[in-house]
This record gives C-alpha cells, sequence and structure tokens, in this order.
C-alpha cells in the first residue's frame, strides 16, 4: 500500500474513533426506541407497557437488542453495565465494521480505477467523506446492514475463484445484513439477479449463497424467539404491519422524487451533485454494472414506497465513493477536457473546504442534543432521586427513555416549583428549559448541568445567557415559595 494512503488510513481510523467516542445518543429515535428500549426489557430495566407499539406488533428483528443486551452483560462482569459505556462500545464497534467494509471494497476495486487522480480520490472520499464518517459510528439498522452487505459484495469482487465455502459465506453475510434491515433483500435481489443474467454464474452458486442467507435466517428466527418470547415470523409480521395494513403510511407519504430534493437539501448544492450525478451516468452509460444492478431495484422500491424518510437510503452510503470514481472515468473517457477546468478545481477545493467544516462539526458533537443531560444525572446520582420538571419531559422522546436512567431516579411532572417536594433519603431535581423557571430556583439552589459549555458564562454580556431557553438541571437544597 502506498505511503499516502496509509496516511489516510491512520487520519481515517482517528476520526472513526474520535467521533465513535462524541457523538452520543441517536440521529433517529427508532434507533433508539426499537433497540436500546427492547433490550432494557430483556435486562429488566423497563416493561412492556414502556416499548413502542412494533414490539407488541412483533415486527422488528432482534439481533440488534441481542447484542445490546450481551454486551450490557459483558460489562456487568467486570461490575457496573453504565449504559454510556456500552453506548460507546456499540459505536465503537460500528466504527470498526465500516472501516473493514471501506478496506475491503477500496482492496476490491483501487486496481480497477483508472487513474492516480482518482484512485486517491476513491481512498480519501471513503475515509473522509463527513456525513459517511457520523454515519459509520451509529449502531443503527441502515449502517449496520449496509456495512455488512459492502463487505460481502467486496468480498465476491475478490475472490476471483471462489469455491462453494467463499459463496457460503458470501450468503451468510448477506443473510447477516437481512437481518440487520429487511429492506435490503432488495439489494441481495439485485446483486444475484447480476450474477445469473450478466456474470451468467453457475446457478448452483447462487443456490449455495441462498443456502448461506438461509442459514442466518434461521438465526434470526431464534433470536426473535428470544425477544418476544414466542415463535414469530418477524419478517412476516413487518410486511402485515407496513405493506397489507399499509401503517407506515400513517408517519406519512411523500412523491416518488422525495429523495433527490432531499439529497440536494442535505449534501447542499451543487456538492449534493456528487452523490446524484454519479449514479445516473453508471445507469444510463455503465447499465451492466454490478453496482447499477444492485442498488436501482433498492432505490426504485424506495421511491415505489409512500412512506419516506432519508435514512431509509443510508445502507448505501458507503458506495458513493466508488460511485464517484467510476462517474470519474466516465466523464475522463467522454468529456477529458472537463475535469481539467479552472472552475472544476477550484470547485473541488472549495468541496474539502467544506467537508472538513462538517467534518470538524460532528466529530466532537453528540448525535442528540439531550444525552449529555442524561449522563450527568446517571453519573452523579447512584442514590434514590426524584426528578421533577415543567413541561416538556425531558426523557420523553416520542416515547419516555428508560435504558439511560436508574430504577431509582423517579421522573415527575409539576406544574409549579412550589410542588417539589424534599426528603431526607431521596435527592431532589429540578430539569427544566423554561427561563422563569430557572430564574426562581437558581439563587439558592446548585446547578449540576447546563446545555451551553461553562466557557460561556464567562461571556454573558447583558445576561443573554440567563435569558436563553436551554436544558438546566438544578440539585435543590431550598424549595422557592413563589
Amino acid at each position: 500500500m502506498r505511503s499516502s494512503y496509509k496516511k489516510i488510513y491512520v487520519l481515517g481510523a482517528l476520526l472513526f474513533v474520535v467521533t465513535a467516542y462524541f457523538s452520543q445518543g441517536f440521529f433517529h429515535p427508532d434507533e433508539h426506541a426499537q433497540v436500546l428500549e427492547f433490550a432494557a426489557l430483556k435486562l429488566g430495566l423497563t416493561e412492556k407497557a414502556n416499548l413502542a407499539w412494533e414490539f407488541n406488533s412483533q415486527m422488528r428483528p432482534a439481533i440488534q437488542p441481542f447484542m445490546v443486551y450481551v454486551t450490557h452483560r459483558f460489562f456487568l462482569l467486570f461490575g457496573e453495565a453504565n449504559p454510556f459505556t456500552v453506548d460507546f462500545a456499540l459505536r465503537l464497534f460500528s466504527a470498526l465494521l465500516s472501516f473493514l467494509s471501506i478496506h475491503l471494497l477500496i482492496r476490491a476495486y483501487i486496481d480497477k480505477v483508472k487513474g492516480e487522480k482518482l484512485k486517491l480520490t476513491f481512498v480519501l472520499l471513503s475515509f473522509l467523506l463527513w456525513f459517511s464518517i457520523y454515519n459509520s459510528v451509529r449502531f443503527s439498522s441502515e449502517n449496520l446492514a449496509g456495512r455488512v452487505f459492502i463487505i460481502a459484495f467486496a468480498l465476491f469482487v475478490l475472490w476471483q475463484n471462489a469455491k462453494a465455502k467463499h459463496y457460503f459465506a458470501i450468503g451468510l453475510l448477506l443473510g447477516l445484513s437481512f437481518l440487520f434491515r429487511y429492506q435490503n433483500m432488495f439489494l441481495i435481489a439485485g446483486f444475484l439477479a447480476w450474477m445469473l443474467f450478466i456474470q451468467k454464474n453457475k446457478f448452483s452458486n447462487v443456490l449455495v449463497i441462498g443456502l448461506g442467507v438461509l442459514v442466518m435466517f434461521g438465526v434470526g428466527v431464534l433470536m426473535d424467539r428470544w425477544l418476544y418470547g414466542e415463535w414469530v415470523l418477524s419478517i412476516w409480521k413487518y410486511f402485515e404491519e407496513n405493506i397489507l395494513l399499509d401503517k407506515m403510511s400513517g408517519f406519512g407519504t411523500a412523491p416518488w422524487y422525495f429523495y433527490i430534493v432531499q439529497v440536494c437539501n442535505v449534501g447542499i448544492p451543487p456538492f449534493s451533485l456528487l452523490y446524484i450525478v454519479p449514479f445516473v451516468l453508471l445507469v444510463f452509460l455503465r447499465p451492466k454494472d454490478i453496482l447499477v444492478w444492485t442498488i436501482v431495484p433498492f432505490v426504485l422500491v424506495h421511491c415505489y414506497i409512500g412512506h419516506k424518510e432519508l435514512r431509509f437510503l443510508f445502507p448505501l452510503v458507503g458506495f458513493v465513493p466508488l460511485l464517484a470514481v467510476q462517474a470519474g472515468e466516465i466523464v475522463n473517457e467522454k468529456w477529458p477536457l472537463l475535469l481539467q477546468a479552472k472552475f472544476f478545481k477550484f470547485v473541488t477545493i472549495l468541496f474539502w473546504v467544506y467537508n472538513g467544516i462538517f467534518i470538524a462539526l460532528i466529530a466532537f458533537k453528540s448525535a442528540d442534543s439531550m444525552i449529555t443531560l442524561y449522563e450527568v444525572v446517571y453519573n452523579k446520582y447512584e442514590k434514590p432521586a426524584v426528578l421533577y420538571y415543567t413541561y416538556p419531559n425531558p426523557y420523553e422522546r416520542a416515547l419516555e427513555i428508560h435504558y439511560y436512567r436508574r430504577p431509582n431516579l423517579l421522573v415527575q411532572k409539576i406544574d409549579s416549583v412550589k410542588q417539589m417536594r424534599q426528603s431526607t433519603d431521596t435527592i431532589c431535581l429540578l430539569a427544566t428549559s423554561r427561563v422563569e423557571v430557572q430564574a426562581a430556583v437558581r439563587d439558592h439552589n446548585i446547578e449540576v448541568y447546563a446545555f451551553l459549555p461553562d466557557w460561556v458564562k464567562n461571556v454573558n454580556v447583558n445576561g443573554w445567557v440567563d435569558r436563553t431557553p436551554i436544558w438546566k438541571v438544578y440539585e435543590i437544597s431550598k424549595v422557592p415559595k413563589r
């Protein structure tokens, strides 16, 4: 490996670890409610009545809650299993899996990429694309399913003289990808279709892959039995609830072009063209490419389904660098002067500047703004405590959060600070984002948490910090009478 590539590898690894450490919390509530809270039930930290409706519908795969459960139990062997430490371990695992998928995809394609500049661009984009770094540390079904699929995809490309055992291993990985996220069946279907109709691979090899998928599917059934307490096919339940009963449409629908608009907006024009144009070029100019056959069915199905969210396309994030360099090859072949134009070089420099700024923003920032509040309360108060709140409830995020709470923490709503009650054997806390409530308690009580860092208080010109509605937690030693 070239020394320049090694430096990028090291920088990428460092950014992955740093982001995994700081990027606490979740991108979407489902990442928490349908994983950590399901595991919390098996750990005795919550009850069925507190879980999302998907649990009673038995429609979510059990693999992620099982992984959380095992990790939590592992830490219990060494004493307390701090949920934030468990969380970090899971993000670190996600980062390692993502790093492995990137490495294998680079190995599979680096020698196929034409031109040293495009090779370097491929490695740079693979490790240093800001949203890829952010997504790579998420312990989400979208990220895990996508990364495992890419590992299987890359191994298929690398194993030129594959034997039955190799195809079976690929099948196991594809099956694992399916267990993480059922929608990945469309990636798998496109991949297998390319093997049969374009590569003209032996049907027996496809059957061996299918056998590996079935074995992993059986493992998933056993995990579902563990989670739900009875034999159930969660994939059928998922199909029944979301397709036959169309419950997903109840969460909102969008037109077929939703993803194009979202990618353009989130990717920030004109840089968002990097994520759309390469795919379009490959579809029309390299229609028989394995990437086209693999990705197109996945995209078309998601465009057809009424309920759409940008995260549904996150399993494709790992393919973006490869799509970009293959599109670069096409441009070099058909419009060679375009990449040499001064304007293109200027936009390229601008892109890496903007990309660097976003890396700095996401690498040292929590994914969820409330997670630091939960962590302070959990780590600081081991003894029984009651946390009062005025609307809204800091622990209610679509559903109430229990995984990040100690069992001896009572969360209770009050309409007025005068309703707080102190006890000699229970710590009294108040969490609020309302400025008038904070003003009523701050003079005689201890502020133990504020969303803004302490150094901001040093620039509290004209008292703007005191007037800004941010979350604060106070340890109450004196209940105000007003």
